[in-house]
């Protein structure tokens, strides 16, 4: 079965040197990490749990349109302003994370 690719917002914090990855269309779908590929890796394991939570509570993520991943990159775009950070994310494609069968 092909598992659907979601968007998803990488943002360096410049302090930590860490990255915080975030997915627009599963609200409260979040993590951070030390590196890049933790980050990744990361957001796809919760990416797995949201969807698993959703299916058993019958909801789904929310259609992802071009206005969704805009509006939720101006939101972290003006989030790092506000701490004086440079305007510096990645917009990539995820797959959740295969679970593990219970």
């Amino acid at each position: 079965m092909l598992v659907k690719s979601y968007t998803v917002i990488l943002s360096p914090d410049p302090v930590s040197g860490g990255y915080q990855a975030i997915v627009p269309a599963m609200p409260g779908a979040l993590t951070q990490a030390e590196t890049r590929e933790d980050a990744l890796s990361r957001i796809a394991a919760v990416m797995a749990v949201w969807l698993e939570i959703a299916a058993e509570d019958r909801y789904a993520p929310m259609e992802e349109t071009s206005e969704l991943i805009a509006h939720e990159v101006a939101s972290v775009l003006a989030d790092r302003s506000i701490e004086g950070w440079e305007w510096s994310v990645e917009v990539t494609g995820v797959r959740p994370a295969a679970l593990a069968a219970a």
